[in-house]
């Protein structure tokens, strides 16, 4: 087949003019249906090992879903000069069209329209795809809140333009990095040339199934993370609110995206009871030091056997202990290696940054014994669309109140 027999692709219609082809480019193509031919399904015999996630529900996968085990973060810039406002809405539109029906296909192990190989996507290995937008994307939509607003700076932060703010944000997590990867470079794909790419950050904790669900992951300094998360209906309560208390829009949630720096040289020169002192916990198993097991509560009126705090005011788990239920947030944790360094993909869902984010990490950059070996060096915020139910696309309840 030559190429003049090929439809053109999404990408390129979304990249190009922005008039009647933008409003059309799903006209007759709604969200999961073929505009060209497409290689069978894979058969049963060869998905008895996949591992589904559904795409539709309340909220969007990849939120409340236990860890996986690697994960990559894409941040992008939509191209939106030179168009006018009508323009710039019709054009999030469709790229969230788009991506909906992509993400709806590769969680279920099918490759996107036109996929050269979408045999990687056949295994699943619990896939999610997780779509926020920006600030500016959000005030563009007529959508702006305080809720998901540019951060404060914060003490001691060096942050690198590399890794900060987005017009979109897709969180990719599987438990394999084979299917992971093959969704990140697909999704890539169908956006270049509509978008700019701001940042990939990749992540990983340990391989599938080698740790009990639950019980966090070892950073890289030695010590379990992911401890005292919140669980059942208070970890809903604190990401997504309730009727009385939303988030910046019902079953949507904020995504706080910092990295984290560690300096593993310096850290190798402490001793175990400098460590565990540091961080009030034992590197051991996880147990505060007010405790014994993982599962005891942070105690800060404890005292040690000579009458002294057993964790010390300053240590990092006395800093970020929730001063109230308002504070409560979830965390989603990665580490990252490479040639730009080691350190920590802090992914953070709340209700509202303002009352929970802001106020613990004001606390911990003011005086956190952590922070000696810790340097915060990129930050985002992102509004995270509420889930979807089948037909539907993301964000589809936005574009009702834009236009």
């Amino acid at each position: 087949m030559t190429s003049t027999n090929l439809q053109p692709s999404r990408r390129l219609i979304l990249g190009g003019s922005a008039g009647a082809a933008l409003g059309g480019v799903f006209a007759g193509f709604g969200v999961g249906r073929a505009t060209a031919v497409e290689r069978p399904a894979a058969s049963a015999a060869q998905n008895q090992h996949a591992q589904f996630t559904a795409f539709h529900g309340k909220y969007q996968a990849g939120i409340l879903t236990e860890p996986q085990a690697h994960a990559v973060f894409l941040g992008s810039n939509v191209h939106l000069d030179g168009l006018k406002k009508p323009e710039r809405i019709e054009k999030i539109r469709s790229i969230l069209q788009m991506l909906s029906s992509d993400i709806e296909r590769l969680v279920a192990g099918r490759g996107v329209l036109a996929d050269t190989e979408p045999e990687m996507s056949q295994a699943a290995a619990q896939l999610t795809v997780t779509v926020g937008l920006g600030p500016a994307i959000l005030d563009l939509l007529g959508q702006s809140t305080a809720v998901v607003d540019t951060l404060p700076p914060f003490a001691g932060e060096k942050l690198n333009p590399r890794y900060g703010q987005s017009d979109l944000i897709i969180q990719c997590c599987a438990q394999d990095p084979t299917v992971l990867h093959h969704a990140v470079r697909a999704l890539r794909k169908n956006l270049r040339g509509i978008t700019e790419e701001v940042f990939t950050q990749s992540g990983f904790t340990h391989a599938a199934h080698t740790v009990r669900e639950g019980q966090g992951f070892r950073n890289l300094f030695g010590q379990l993370d992911g401890t005292n998360n919140p669980t059942n209906q208070a970890r809903e309560l604190a990401v997504f609110g309730d009727a009385q208390e939303p988030s910046w829009t019902p079953a949507g949630t904020v995504l706080v995206l910092r990295r984290i720096e560690m300096n593993l040289d310096k850290w190798d020169e402490v001793d175990r009871a400098g460590r565990d002192f540091a961080l009030g916990r034992r590197q051991s198993d996880g147990s505060p030091l007010s405790g014994s097991s993982l599962s005891d509560p942070v105690d800060l009126q404890a005292v040690d056997s000579m009458g002294l705090p057993a964790i010390a005011a300053h240590a990092h788990v006395a800093r970020a202990k929730p001063s109230s239920g308002a504070e409560v947030l979830w965390r989603r944790g990665y580490n990252y290696h490479g040639e730009n360094g080691s350190g920590l993909l802090f992914a953070s869902y709340q209700r509202d940054p303002r009352t929970s984010f802001i106020p613990v990490q004001q606390r911990l950059a003011q005086l956190d014994a952590l922070n000696e070996w810790t340097t915060h060096v990129g930050s985002a915020i992102y509004a995270i669309l509420p889930g979807v139910h089948e037909g539907e696309y993301l964000g589809q309840f936005l574009f009702t109140a834009s236009t």
